[in-house]
């Protein structure tokens, strides 16, 4: 029997930055404990077979790595296979990492694979399940065909295939994330489009956990793909008023933002940016004639949380050599801040809603800093930073307002 190969990797936090990411914004990472495991072996007959814990059984009579082996087929022609395949959506991201490394680094996969899956890492609460499983997939496939990945290339293959396998216009913050951080550690990441920084420990006794409100949440909805959008029209219309080109939204400070933000429709109907601009300059968003679209605050937001988690990381520092205590409530504001920023352009939730107003609303004895709705929002899971001896607090008021879902460390 052919010997099993395997990788690991880990869901994250966004702590601060989230969907800011794709506009060239710094942001702050940390990863999870939770993880997700995949185990890959070669298979003497012509059939590729999945298995996970979480969905059940697929197979598929291997005409896809068939596909895959095909001399000149290109990213459209195994999109479409995979596409045609009949197999379930969740099987899409394994094997849609076979196809792209296949595709990529000019590998022949065997004419028969097995894979099974396992994972701690919760689906649809905002924590990059589906980053994990990615990752762990193109660590296992590495083992299985020698292959080796420099840098951030595996974290870059790994978003092609959410971009272009699965379908979900997500930014690259969530691989880099899955593939680079450490738990218990702040990952700065500036996305433009992968700069790593130095992972930054947490101050002694203070923790940054995770409470999933039970909404589910996924990057494919609308209002992420609205927002995402936005932001780019945002972008369109204030170099056109400052009279330059940028390469990322966030190069524009936010004194600029705030001396055109005239210029900036609350919401913009996709028929009239279209019919004055064409374009923008985002492959993955495609904008509806018919759909309204928060330029304003979407604009806001990304150049903002680029300050706030500039504000923040500098903060952090800075109490690493002073202690003051006051630098953490600071930091605390610039997660209430981003929440709010959320909201503006309709990615929050009334559940996270009031998980966050709850906690904002305790007093400062309790220990609490700063919370917000993370990743792509609409849902999902709400960042909290406070002293390790909130944690119980903290716990109950999950018991009290979203029974039966764990903080996620």
């Amino acid at each position: 029997m052919n010997r099993y190969h395997g990788g690991s990797a880990p869901g994250r936090l966004d702590v601060l930055g989230g969907v800011a990411d794709y506009s060239g914004s710094l942001v702050l990472e940390m990863a999870l404990s939770l993880e997700t495991r995949v185990r890959i072996r070669a298979l003497d007959e012509p059939v590729l077979r999945l298995h996970s814990e979480a969905h059940g059984r697929a197979e598929n009579s291997a005409a896809l790595l068939a596909a895959a082996r095909r001399e000149g087929a290109t990213e459209a022609d195994l999109r479409e296979a995979l596409r045609a395949s009949g197999l379930p959506s969740w099987t899409h991201y394994p094997v849609g990492c076979i196809l792209l490394l296949a595709l990529a680094r000019s590998w022949t996969p065997p004419s028969g694979l097995e894979i099974a899956i396992s994972s701690s890492v919760p689906e649809g609460c905002g924590v990059s399940s589906s980053a994990a499983l990615e990752v762990a997939t193109l660590r296992a496939l590495a083992s299985l065909s020698g292959l080796a990945f420099e840098g951030t290339e595996l974290a870059r293959l790994a978003q092609r295939v959410e971009n272009h396998m699965v379908g979900a216009p997500c930014g690259l913050m969530d691989q880099l994330a899955s593939a680079h951080g450490s738990s218990g550690h702040l990952l700065p990441i500036l996305c433009r489009p992968d700069v790593l920084g130095d992972p930054l420990a947490l101050p002694p006794g203070i923790r940054a956990v995770g409470w999933p409100s039970g909404v589910k949440h996924s990057v494919a909805g609308h209002p992420y793909g609205r927002a995402r959008a936005a932001a780019f029209m945002g972008k369109r219309l204030l170099e056109a008023a400052l009279g330059r080109k940028v390469p990322y939204l966030t190069d524009f400070t936010p004194e600029e933002y705030h001396m055109q933000q005239e210029h900036l429709a609350p919401a913009l109907p996709g028929e009239d940016f279209l019919d004055g601009w064409k374009t923008i300059d985002d492959p993955l968003s495609v904008i509806d004639p018919d759909a309204h679209y928060p330029v304003h605050a979407a604009t806001a937001f990304a150049i903002e949380e680029n300050d706030r988690a500039q504000r923040f990381l500098a903060d952090l520092r800075e109490h690493g050599q002073t202690g003051d205590e006051a630098l953490l409530w600071r930091m605390g504001g610039c997660l209430y801040a981003s929440h709010d920023g959320y909201s503006a352009m309709g990615l929050g939730s009334p559940e996270t809603d009031r998980m966050v107003e709850v906690l904002r609303a305790l007093p400062p004895s309790a220990g609490v800093f700063g919370a917000r709705i993370s990743g792509g929002g609409s849902g999902g899971t709400v960042a909290v930073l406070l002293r390790e001896s909130a944690l119980p607090t903290l716990r109950a008021l999950a018991d009290q307002i979203t029974p039966g879902q764990r903080l996620l460390e």
